[in-house]
């Protein structure tokens, strides 16, 4: 019979004739995509985890399918398939044998994590953080928390939600869901240290590390152990499991590019929240010694909050201990104009690279960006080069 297709009603008539045997008539084609992947979540019926946040949804989401992959059969979200098309997507791409689906859920305005939600009906929930990513779409922090609170409404009624211990999140979700919760933040762990390329802490009563550097990486972990922990598995299972994790390309791997110069590429996407959180792992996880270069590039999506946003980060920016900051573009006026002497503002890319051809020894270089601002050339420049 060939492939079957979903059409909706309203485009039955631009379809010839003689397809329509291969048809199933629906009213939205969308809304059929994700009522046959919901269908088949509960066909296979794996404990599904959903995770979303303003940031560290990538990076939490391979943190645990590497830590329970030791366990369990994991089918995770690849790459970036994390909206209203890549979720449904992501769950009929899993196979029969699937105990765990690992979901990553992104949104851009208000009811589309819900939608996504009802779809996956998680039975395990994580909220990474909420800030200031999207502001521009949702309007407010407020919205923003509410967006991302949406993901409790479909949670199972005896499943887990694991939320960062952020006071106004807290307080909105328990407005959403009354149920099992767990909060997680850096104050969980103890003897928090940095060697090689690795974090080490201690979490309850036992040293763990993970192969990244960076407060991040462990507050990431802890949201991990939380499931882990609640799936049954202890802490060696746990720690053989961080032993296997990589960082995402883009999202916080440090490449050597010379012997004693080293690059955080976080050239995938960014908010100021994020790029504070950069700058703290370069000046608190890296030798002193080293020098530290921040090259910034456009901050998407922060809407009639822009100028405010970036003059903060700008401030904030302004007494920190980098050797420089480098701003590609005329979008980050507002830092530069805090930062001013500290500042070196280049119109693109090429004039980065340039700049970056006399980097010396003992040198950091972190690269933080939206994905619109194109900055994993800079990372592919300095990956080629001989010249640093």
């Amino acid at each position: 019979m060939g492939c079957i297709s979903f059409c909706a009603k309203t485009h039955l008539n631009k379809v010839d004739k003689k397809h329509h045997d291969r048809l199933i008539i629906v009213e939205n084609t969308l809304d059929a995509y994700h009522l046959l992947a919901n269908y088949y979540r509960k066909k296979i019926n794996p404990k599904v985890i959903g995770i979303t946040g303003s940031s560290g949804k990538t990076t939490t989401k391979e943190i645990v399918s590497a830590v329970l992959s030791g366990k369990y059969k994991v089918h995770k979200t690849k790459a970036n398939f994390n909206n209203e098309i890549g979720v449904p997507k992501t769950i009929l791409e899993m196979p029969e044998d699937t105990e765990i689906l690992v979901l990553e859920m992104a949104m851009r305005a208000l009811g589309e994590i819900r939608y996504l939600s009802k779809t996956a009906e998680p039975d395990i929930v994580i909220i990474t953080n909420v800030g200031t990513a999207h502001i521009g779409r949702l309007g407010s922090l407020e919205n923003i928390i509410k967006a991302k609170s949406e993901i409790l409404l479909h949670l199972n009624k005896e499943g887990l939600a694991i939320l960062h211990n952020d006071k106004a999140l807290l307080s909105h979700a328990e407005k959403v869901r009354s149920g099992k919760t767990k909060t997680f933040d850096l104050s969980l762990v103890e003897e928090i240290s940095y060697t090689g390329y690795k974090s080490n802490f201690n979490f309850k009563g036992n040293k763990h590390s993970i192969n990244a550097i960076g407060s991040v990486y462990i507050l990431n972990s802890i949201a991990a152990f939380l499931v882990a922990e609640e799936l049954g598995m202890n802490s060696l299972q746990i720690q053989e499991g961080l032993n296997s994790f990589s960082v995402p390309t883009g999202r916080g791997n440090l490449v050597k590019i010379s012997e004693n110069i080293f690059l955080i590429d976080e050239s995938y996407n960014a908010n100021p929240e994020s790029v504070k959180s950069t700058v703290n792992n370069m000046i608190y996880c890296f030798p002193e010694e080293f020098k530290k270069i921040l090259i910034l590039g456009q901050l998407a999506e922060l809407g009639e909050y822009e100028d405010t946003l970036l003059g903060d980060l700008g401030k904030w920016l302004s007494d920190k201990p980098l050797s420089s900051v480098i701003t590609i573009g005329n979008s980050l006026e507002k830092v530069n104009i805090e930062l001013q002497k500290k500042v070196k503002n280049v119109k693109n890319i090429e004039e980065c690279c340039t700049i970056l051809e006399s980097v010396e020894p003992k040198t950091l270089i972190a690269v933080k960006g939206s994905r619109v601002a194109g900055l994993d050339k800079i990372i592919e420049y300095l990956e080629k080069s001989n010249k640093v």
